[in-house]
Parts: C-alpha cells; structure tokens; sequence
C-alpha cells in the first residue's frame, strides 16, 4: 500500500523527549504540516504527536516505530481521503494511539482493501488504542494480526464488516469497548492455525450486530473465536445479534462467563466444531432463539462444563427458521449443572443427538415450564446418560424423555416406576 502525503492539516503540536518544548503549528492553510513526516520526526526523536481539535484528511499514514499518537477524544478526526485504510502500524512495538475518531467514507471497497481496515496493525507488540473511535467505515474497523498489547475504551460504529478483528493474537486484550450497528461480526479472535491464544476479551458493550455478509453462522455475531485456544471471555453485555452472542468455533479452552445475553437470532453461545475442553458458566440469556449449545461431537467437539447459568425465554426459529427452542444442549463428555431454564418451548435440555452422545450428565438443574424438560438421546451407538437430582416443572410434554432423533422413543421416564432405558441411570429427580 503507497501513502501519499499530502494530508492536510488544521493544526499540529510536536512533543519530543528530553528538552524539546512543545511546538505549535500556524491554523493556516499556509502553515499547514504534513502530517506523515511529522509522524516520522516524533518517531525518531521518541516523541509524543498531540493533534489539536479538527478534521484532517488522508489517503493513508504509516508508523513505522515507537510513538504515542494523542487527539482530543471526541473532537480530533482523521478522515480517510479515498475509502482505504486510514493508519497503518507495521513491525514495531510500544505504540499508543489515544483520543482520535478514525472515520471512514462513502466509498465502495477495492479488490486491494477487501478484509481491511481503517486502523490496520501488524507484528506490533506493546500496542495500546484507548478512548477511539472507528466511524462510518465501508470496511472493518480495527484490524490486529500478529499483536499484543489492550485494546481498551474504544467505541465502533456504522461499521459495515467487522467491527475488530484480531488474527493470530499475542497476548491481546480486548475491554471495555463499546460497539453498536456492526454489519458482520463485533469481535473477532482468530487464529491462522489452531493453538493456544489467549486473548482476554472481557466488559465490552456489544449490540445490533448483523449479518451482511450471509452465511449460516459466519456473520452476524457478537464475538467469534476461531482456532484460537485459551481464550477468556468474561463479563460481556451483548444484545440484538442476528445469530450468536458468543460463538467459538475449533477454539479449545475456552472460558465463557458471567456475559449477559439478549435476543439473538440463533444460539446465544455456541461452542462447535472441533474444539476440546470449554466452560460455560454464569451467563444469563434471555429472549434468544436458543440458548446454548455443545456440539459437533462428529467433528471432535467435547469436553464441557455447562454450570450455573439462567436461561429464560427461548423461542426457537429467528434468523434460521428450523432453529430449535432448546435451553441447553450438549454432545459428549460434558457436565449440565447447577442451570436454571425457564420457558424453553422445545426442551430444556437435551443430552446427545442420534450416535453422537458419550460422557453426558444434568445434575442439579431447575428446568420450569418447557416443552420437554430433560430429552437424551436413545438412537444405536448412543453412549451413557446421567440424570439425577433435577427439578423439573410444568413440562408440557414430558418431563424426561428419550429420543431417536427429533422422534420420542420412550414414555416419560420421570413418572413414578417408569422404567429407563439401559444406558440411563435417572434418579433422584422432582418432577411437578
């Protein structure tokens, strides 16, 4: 990418190390800096760049070195000139960017900013952008690859992909930011292989997130973390997403909780594919089109602690109409426990689908006015299921169940002298 430099300026101050004083720039057209080698000058001095109040425009900056980049949050705006990237930060470290609304244009995307960004990072350690904002951009808003550092107290908005993507993370975290009004994904952590990550994505405000770019789960998500491993995902506000909250695909031990959730158009925290070892815990979901679900044991997907969460309201349907009104639903090796799901219209929860069902216990749960109160699968090649100890409610159908797919093949096994089938042990349960 070439960056011209013929930005222009409606005032400057230069702040350098050591003895230098600040230097203010004439507001006049005719003392007006440019602003790349300004960039250039703060970075071999191991200066500080403070940029006064005003809208610059740019066809594209380039930071090449060690800078703190300051604005005046809120009032300082670097426009992009052409609808590509506006800064770009490559192979370097201890980066701060402070203060400044990056704002893009009415410009449609080129074949060579496809996947951009107007903020772009690469190979960049130490990198901190706190008290931003990405605006009304055509392209992502905040690109990572290779990087680490906080991403903090930023707001993204009118973002027409991505609100931020970070790729192949190195120690990252990602907290306190706020997004609204993202065209595909809010958060994305992604790995280029899958291996350990651990990005720490905690406290963000994350709302109406759609899904321009189509798919059946690719878009349209608050946060989504592929491959990357050990990533923690805590104390999140996300609402209004056109499929899941959360969605973790092929990302091993993952830590999911105490986020609060609200209508989603799919399910609300997704962990699937081939992903090994994830806890779900303490989050409180509700109007959703399901609630949570533990699968694709078919694709290696097992390992799960599903505990303590609420959840309320789960209708089924949403952005994929044959979407199931389950609350909780799980494949193999996974521990259901301590849940409370109300009003789950289908079922409240459901243990293995056909073969897929190995390792699977619901033990402690309050399961209140559902379809179904507790299904497990009963098709050849199911595994084991433990049941015990549940307080079911006003199930409308059964109260537990064994199921051959989507097709009952038991009678309700929580009435008194029902008998199970051999692989479930059912015991201990209150059914009213």
């Amino acid at each position: 990418m070439k960056f011209a430099r013929r930005t222009v300026l409606s005032g400057l101050t230069l702040l350098a190390a050591g003895a230098w004083e600040p230097v203010l720039a004439a507001a006049t057209p005719d003392k007006t800096k440019d602003l790349q080698l300004e960039l250039e000058r703060a970075i071999q001095r191991s200066g500080v760049l403070r940029l006064p109040a005003g809208t610059f425009t740019t066809p594209g900056l380039k930071i090449g070195g060690s800078i703190r980049l300051e604005g005046i949050a809120g009032r300082t705006r670097i426009v992009s000139e052409n609808g590509g990237p506006v800064l770009v930060i490559l192979d370097t470290e201890d980066v701060t960017v402070s203060g400044i609304t990056f704002e893009g244009t009415d410009v449609p995307p080129t074949d060579d900013n496809r996947g951009a960004a107007l903020v772009m990072a690469r190979n960049v350690q130490g990198l901190v952008i706190e008290s931003c904002k990405f605006i009304s951009s055509r392209l992502a808003g905040l690109r990572l690859e290779a990087s680490s550092g906080r991403i903090v107290y930023n707001q993204f908005a009118d973002i027409e992909d991505a609100g931020l993507l970070a790729l192949d993370s190195r120690g990252l975290e990602i907290s306190g930011n706020h997004l609204h009004g993202i065209g595909n994904n809010g958060i994305q952590v992604w790995a280029s292989q899958a291996n350990e990550d651990g990005t720490i994505v905690s406290n963000n405000r994350i709302e109406r997130v759609n899904a321009n770019g189509g798919g059946t789960g690719q878009n349209g998500n608050g946060i989504n973390v592929y491959r990357a491993g050990n990533v923690m995902i805590a104390g999140n506000r996300i609402s209004d997403c056109a499929f899941s909250a959360v969605r973790n695909n092929s990302g091993s031990n993952c830590q999911i909780t105490g986020n609060s959730i609200s209508r989603t158009g799919e399910v609300a925290i997704y962990c699937e594919f081939a992903f090994e070892g994830a806890v779900v815990s303490s989050n409180l979901i509700e109007d959703v089109a399901f609630g949570i679900s533990i699968t694709n044991f078919n694709e290696g997907g097992r390992l799960a602690v599903i505990a303590n969460n609420v959840v309320r309201n789960v209708k089924g349907g949403g952005t994929l109409e044959y979407t199931s009104a389950i609350g909780i639903a799980a494949e193999a090796d996974a521990q259901v426990t301590g849940n409370v799901i109300e009003n789950a219209s289908d079922t409240g929860i459901s243990l293995g689908w056909g073969q897929y069902c190995r390792n699977l216990s619901a033990t402690s749960n309050t399961i209140r006015n559902c379809g179904r109160g507790i299904s497990f699968s009963v098709s050849p090649g199911a595994g084991p299921v433990m049941i015990t100890n549940n307080r079911i409610a006003g199930a409308k159908t059964a109260s537990i169940i064994g199921m051959n797919h989507q097709e009952p093949a038991t009678a309700d096994l929580g009435l008194p002298n029902a008998t199970p089938p051999a692989q479930g042990l059912i015991s201990g349960n209150v059914v009213s």
